[in-house]
This record gives C-alpha cells, sequence and structure tokens, in this order.
C-alpha cells in the first residue's frame, strides 16, 4: 500500500500525531508501571520509617522500662503466687517492714477476713492502726506508694493522741492487688 504523497504540512501533522501516540504508549506500558512501582515503594518506605520510629522510642524507653520491671519483679513474684497463705503474710511483712523503716508504732495490723474477689484480680486488704508523728506518718504514706509491691491506701484517719497533737493516731484500710489469672483461689 502506498501513501499518498504528502504536502509538508500535513507531513508536520503526521509527524506530530506518530510523536504524540508514541509518547501515549511509552507512557502507557512503561512510565505507568515504573510510578505505580514508585509509589508502591513510597507506601513501603513510610510504614517502615513508623516502625523505625516506634522501634527507636522503645529503645530509647529500654532502661526505663527495664527499671520498671526491677521495680515490680517482687509484685510479679507475688502474683504468681499460689495461695492466700502466701499472698497475705508477704503484704502484711511488707507494711511492717516500711512502718518500721519510717518509724511507725504499729498497735494492731490484721488482714480482713474475706478478700475481695473480682473478674480478674483479687484485693487482700488489712487494717492498721498506728502511732507516730506527722513527719513520721506522711514518710510512711510516701514509702507505702514508693513500695516494691504495689499498695493502696483506701481509708486515712487521723487524730491527735494527746492535747499538744505531737503524736497522731493513724487509721487505715491498705490493700493489694494480685490478677486471678494466675493466682487461682
Amino acid at each position: 500500500m502506498k501513501l499518498p504523497a504528502l504536502n509538508a504540512k500535513q507531513r508536520l501533522i503526521l509527524y506530530v500525531a506518530v510523536a504524540v501516540l508514541d509518547l501515549f504508549l511509552v507512557e502507557h506500558f512503561f512510565l505507568a508501571g515504573i510510578r505505580a512501582k514508585t509509589k508502591s515503594t513510597k507506601q513501603q518506605i513510610r510504614v517502615e520509617e513508623n516502625a523505625l520510629k516506634i522501634g527507636l522510642r522503645v529503645q530509647a524507653r529500654k532502661d526505663q522500662i527495664a527499671g520498671e520491671i526491677a521495680k515490680y519483679k517482687s509484685y510479679l513474684e507475688t502474683a504468681s503466687l499460689r495461695s492466700e497463705r502466701d499472698a497475705v503474710p508477704m503484704f502484711l511483712k511488707e507494711i511492717e517492714q516500711i512502718a518500721a523503716s519510717a518509724g511507725l508504732s504499729i498497735s494492731n495490723l490484721s488482714p480482713q477476713s474475706q478478700p475481695e474477689k473480682l473478674k480478674d484480680y483479687t484485693r487482700y486488704s488489712a487494717d492498721l492502726r498506728a502511732e507516730a508523728s506527722s513527719r513520721q506518718i506522711f514518710d510512711f504514706l510516701y514509702k507505702i506508694t514508693c513500695s516494691k509491691l504495689p499498695i493502696e491506701a483506701g481509708r486515712i484517719a487521723l487524730t491527735p493522741k494527746d492535747e499538744q497533737a505531737e503524736t497522731l493516731r493513724l487509721e487505715s484500710t491498705l490493700s493489694i492487688i494480685i490478677p486471678s489469672t494466675q493466682n487461682p483461689t
């Protein structure tokens, strides 16, 4: 098939049309695939960057996390206790040690007869009666919050022992929570 002779203007239009068609084909078959691959790679890079950022945050907090684990190690050991007979004495012993270090004079420390059993944990409580100066009582309460066991002071009542109020009577209910999943009762 022979093409008719084209004048210069028609040849120019034909060349432009062929060039546009070539560009369309190159873009459609080659560059579109590269563009899609580039977009997919950019998304993967964003996902990996986010994962790295999270990893860097965890790595930066590694020492802090290790310190928290060491701080609560004894609690985690307490959580693995098998019976109430093991948990209550450890709880009471910790209270006695903290009271002694704070200078409290304990007049009565007795565990409550029934622990509060909930779905995921058991709460053991003890009633404390003690006497000390206000400074010693506040030192005791601070040390309770810093204890290696998560002891909670639920009720606190302070009354003066004498008229000068140099010595105060402390009545409090202290509690510890032990997860039920690891502590069958």
